[in-house]
């Protein structure tokens, strides 16, 4: 055990002497110093007031009640001053805040002050928080930390702050600004587009199930008994929209998916999304049908999970989730009746103990559902 255990020691150590750290990226080659606390904003102001090409902000936060001598002011005042040299100016902002609107940031006179002298203003869409406190100066430093542009954190927090000479890095930082502002205005404009619920009958015309989801308490029964009747209708969502793509793995919209359960129209993305994704997470947690893995936009990445045994051809016109005349036990009932047709029987003459017995369905379940069929 002993020797196991050295040797383990060693390889570790041969690894970490050897560079074997492996994160994915080579590093940047860079100098840095530390400019904590009060340094920051000399250092800020002599970087910015010696910019020969372009300042670039990305900021949480920027003070804009401001007097005359406050030190956020005269920070802006430096980043008009380089405008007028000459200098590129790029402002990043975010404008996810629970007490201020996107409206009112958009409107700040200050803003608008850069924005009038010719500095570029970027508001981030509120649909993310954007927490970087960082400035890029000549595509050359960057100046990461802690620090917002407020008098607190200028002049009274502890805040860290490290000033880092490499073009590398100051290249991927500006890269990934832009990425997060384009990617978040796509999204916005996304937001603005016809909306698209994928509700199963309008996805295809027939689907094929696996007889276990029938069968098998672990599926379809469970939901019935659980209530998670907008599980089921998820899932034979899933599986229509997989079949007519031709692969297990698919990018799906949240929105319209949360449309597609028959939830009401007027929601806004933000509920809708809630809703599918608090679906999908049980699909995946409580009943292993599928993996699911949620990105920072509206899409979720679905894999649709393999089960073994027959399948069933179900005619979705009879399962359409956005008619709330069908109540979940009659689909899983017709869904049955479609099983018991590929086998030769009729609904009618197989005895309901074989039905409550064979697909794990209460007894006034049942009769609900046939009552709810002959209607």
């Amino acid at each position: 055990m002993k020797s196991k255990i050295v040797t383990a020691v060693f390889i570790l150590t041969l690894t970490i002497i050897g560079g074997g750290f492996c994160f994915g990226e080579e590093f940047y080659p860079a100098k840095a110093r530390d400019i904590s606390d009060r340094e920051y904003e000399q250092a800020i102001i002599e970087l910015i007031d010696n910019a020969k090409e372009s300042v670039v902000l990305g900021m949480y936060y920027i003070s804009t009640q401001l007097e005359t001598n406050n030190p956020v002011k005269l920070l802006l005042n430096d980043l008009i001053e380089a405008k007028k040299r000459g200098v590129q100016v790029k402002i990043y902002l975010n404008t996810k805040f629970p007490d201020v609107s996107y409206e009112e940031l958009v409107g700040d006179d200050e803003f608008k002050r850069l924005e009038d002298a010719g500095c570029e203003v970027y508001f981030i869409p509120e649909g993310r928080r954007l927490h970087d406190k960082v400035v890029i100066v000549d595509r050359r430093y960057v100046i990461d930390g802690s620090m917002n542009w407020s008098i607190i954190a200028l002049r009274n927090n502890f805040e860290s702050a490290t000033l880092i000479d490499s073009p590398g890095l100051a290249e991927e930082k500006i890269a990934r600004l832009e990425k997060i502002y384009q990617t978040q205005k796509e999204k916005e404009e996304d937001g603005k587009r016809e909306r698209n619920p994928l509700y199963i009958d309008s996805i295809t015309e027939r689907i094929e199930i696996k007889k276990a989801l029938l069968e098998d308490e672990r599926y379809f029964p469970g939901m019935l008994k659980a209530s998670d009747h907008r599980v089921m209708d998820l899932y034979l969502i899933l599986t229509a929209y997989s079949q007519k793509l031709g692969k297990d793995e698919f990018f799906l919209n949240l929105e319209d998916a949360g449309l597609g359960l028959g939830l009401p129209i007027s929601w806004d993305d933000e509920a809708l999304r809630r809703q599918a994704i608090k679906a999908l997470r049980t699909l995946e947690d409580r009943y292993k049908l599928i993996k699911v893995e949620f990105y920072h936009a509206s899409d979720a990445h679905i894999t649709v999970l393999p089960i073994l045994g027959e399948s069933v051809t179900i005619e979705t016109n009879i399962l359409s989730s956005h008619d709330k005349e069908i109540p979940q036990r009659l689909k899983f009932l017709l869904m049955i009746k479609a099983l018991l047709e590929k086998e030769g029987k009729d609904l009618d003459s197989v005895p309901e103990k074989e039905i409550m017995r064979r697909f794990h369905i209460a007894e006034r379940t049942l009769e609900k559902a046939l009552a709810d069929l002959k209607k």
